[in-house]
């Protein structure tokens, strides 16, 4: 059982939430809980979709995103089903905590209750406050009202060939209004991101004294100490006068103070110290003075502050032009210039979490792609269409170095790591293979150039710190080794399983036991208390890699009735089956099938049982039945949705009385019980 999938794994997320939601319907009817299924499927949604795709990741800012803004939003149905959502979503956040699915890193049951609690108050309005529905879901109404099945397409067909013509009823301006808000947000699954690695960092003493080192901070504490409480004059055009901009050069270092110039602007280096300082909100234009922000003085104070600041502004687009300094006077803006606020977040996330240094022509030639994607190039010549790659990269370098003036980053010369040539082989280029960011002349350019000496780029500890924070802020995932302490064992091994690397994996796991006296009992126990086959052998397999005695264990495990059987699974394709014992076998078949049955749903079970001659079939089902296969609750799942389905039951006699001239009473129509509420996206 995951709880995360790629947007484009919509078979396999749509099967995990089949079994999610059953087993939850289940255990929610033994603790007298409600739950609407279809309501839950479309809270589900609401964290699938999100920048992050956790769907066992739950905090109060989730919560009141689900219920004010999602279901809102993107749910048509009676206002009654609606108001259950609120009960629904503390049955499903009660489930996932029981199960261990739920992702330690979010709030607690109960800080998620209490913001359920709070945003109770404000549901009923939100469900009838217009201005939030969706385009779908404006149109699932109106049709509603005129009496049309939104499930008949040839209803529906007619319904929008009325809406064109002006005949259906539809507000046009509440219409509008939502189609605008649609086109400033991303289509579905356009707002996930790319899910980063777990990262390390040191003693948050290494990270200040780190912070009080930097080059940056030691500039922009002396630039602000000069501006002085009275401030400095600036000339008309808003620079530094020349001789003050001769003084600064000297005190802050940049070795400009003897060139020849008419204006501060000409002078690079201090024009980005001054810049930077403006940026991180240390000092301020008023009039035609240059003074300090009073309210910066404790930040100046603290050096991690400071550098947190000044971290920050970078990403600013306001800062692009002293980043990035034209070659020569009245230069256009250059396109990296004109996406740079795009460009630096793409580039550091890229570099983010990468166990090798990254490789500064890689990122350029991402970065090409993307000037090519947003300005007309077709007009250049050859050798224009060269400059303009050469002052990408020159930009490029420029960004490079002032995260690395500040300390954010590093980078050494050298030969790139393959692992960044590894999808630019022959092999990848083939017609239909996967994986070809770049292929022909320009794949073949780029091997060459990753095998020779370049430039290398990596994250400081310092800047790891920081841009995690950030990409925390951007609702992405972001793990730190550590952060799991206080986690419970079925949580620890899930979250990993999910979310880690093997030797992150192996220090998380390492520093949970360190604070339990290296126990390992609580860990097997988790795995043997887990519901889900497939979350079970992912948790084992996780410990088969971190833990130092793993293989002492298995020499122990044929012996537990429990791991045993998912020790086989995780083996299943090692082993000579001329050497497996039959109880062995009957495990492996029954566990495979049941592992089957959790992955793709009772269909796809069916469906391999249909390819079989009935005696074959039944024979399967007979042995996965009386196997003993340790996972109770996808025991019973199989033998109610595939055993029964299976060998459907002979058809009962027909004692219905009947009408004259031999024709059968109709049977009385029964409501539908919990007839779910449709779900517009």
């Amino acid at each position: 059982m995951r709880t995360f999938f790629e947007i484009d794994d919509e078979e396999a997320y749509a099967a995990a939430c089949d079994l999610l939601l059953r087993r939850c319907g289940r255990w929610a009817a033994i603790e007298g809980l409600m739950l609407d299924p279809a309501l839950a499927a479309a809270i589900l949604d609401s964290r699938h979709f999100s920048p992050d795709g956790r769907l066992g990741y739950w905090t109060p800012v989730q919560v009141r995103y689900a219920l004010l803004k999602w279901l809102p939003e993107k749910v048509t149905a009676s206002e009654e089903e609606l108001l259950a959502a609120p009960g629904t979503l503390r049955t499903l956040l009660r489930y996932l905590d029981v199960s261990g699915l739920r992702d330690p890193r979010g709030a607690s049951v109960a800080g998620n209750e209490m913001a359920i609690d709070a945003a109770r108050g404000e549901f009923a309005a939100a469900l009838g406050d217009q201005e939030r529905y969706g385009i779908a879901k404006l149109i699932a109404i109106a049709a509603t009202r005129r009496g049309v099945d939104v499930t008949d397409p040839t209803a529906m067909q007619e319904f929008f060939e009325d809406a064109q013509a002006g005949r259906a009823g539809l507000d046009e301006d509440l219409l509008g209004r939502a189609i605008e808000r649609q086109a400033q947000r991303p289509g579905p699954g356009g707002a996930r991101t790319f899910a980063q690695l777990p990262v390390q960092l040191p003693p948050a003493a290494e990270l200040r004294k780190a912070a009080g080192a930097s080059r940056v901070v030691s500039q922009l504490r002396a630039f602000t100490e000069w501006i002085g409480s009275q401030g400095k004059t600036l000339t008309a055009a808003g620079h530094i006068r020349p001789a003050d901009a001769r003084e600064l050069s000297r005190l802050l270092g940049t070795g400009e103070e003897d060139s020849k110039f008419r204006s501060a602007a000409e002078l690079t280096g201090v024009g980005l110290v001054v810049t930077w300082a403006k940026k991180a909100r240390l000092v301020r234009t008023q009039g035609n003075r240059l003074v300090q922000v009073a309210k910066a003085r404790p930040v100046l104070a603290d050096a991690e502050a400071l550098w947190d600041r000044a971290f920050d502004a970078l990403f600013d687009a306001g800062i692009a032009a002293a980043v990035c300094p034209p070659a020569w006077a009245d230069e256009p803006a250059t396109p990296v210039a004109l996406l740079y606020d795009v460009v630096v977040a793409d580039v550091l996330a890229t570099i983010y979490s990468m166990e090798h240094p990254v490789p500064a022509a890689r990122i350029a030639e991402s970065v090409w792609d993307l000037v090519e994607q947003r300005f007309d190039m077709s007009w250049l010549s050859p050798p224009g269409l060269a400059g303009q790659r050469g002052r990408m990269e020159n930009d490029l370098e420029h960004i490079f170095d002032a995260f690395e003036a500040l300390g954010a980053l590093t980078s050494v010369r050298g030969v790139a790591d393959s692992i960044f040539s590894a999808d630019l082989g022959e092999a990848c280029q083939m017609p239909g293979s996967a994986g070809q960011p770049f292929t022909g002349e320009r794949a073949a350019a780029l091997r060459k150039r990753l095998a020779s000496t370049g430039r290398l780029v990596s994250f400081t500890p310092p800047g790891t710190r920081a841009m995690r924070q950030r990409l925390l802020a951007e609702g992405r995932e972001a793990g730190l080794v550590g952060e799991l302490a206080d986690a419970s064992p079925a949580e620890l091994l899930g979250t990993i399983a999910e979310h880690y690397t093997p030797g992150t994996g192996a220090a998380e796991i390492a520093i949970w036991r360190t604070a339990r006296g290296a126990s390992l009992g609580p860990l097997l126990d988790a795995v043997r208390g887990c519901p889900f086959i497939l979350r079970r052998e992912a948790m084992l397999n996780v410990l088969s890699h971190a833990l130092p005695e793993w293989d002492g264990l298995t020499a122990r495990l044929p012996q537990d009735r429990d791991l045993w059987p998912i020790v086989l699974l995780m083996r299943k394709d090692e082993l000579d089956p001329g050497q497996v014992s039959p109880e062995d076998a009957l495990m492996i078949m029954a566990g495979s099938v049941l592992e089957l049955l959790e992955l793709g749903g009772p269909e796809a079970v069916l469906a391999s049982l249909g390819s079989m001659p009935r005696s074959q079939r039944n024979d399967v089902i007979r042995q996965v039945a009386g196997s003993g296969f340790p996972a109770a609750e996808t025991m019973a799942d199989f033998m109610f949705l595939v055993a029964q389905a299976a060998r459907p039951a002979p058809s009962p006699p027909d004692d219905r009385p009947r009408l004259r001239g031999g024709a059968q009473r109709p049977a009385p129509a029964r409501p539908q019980e919990g007839t779910p509420p449709a779900v517009t996206r």
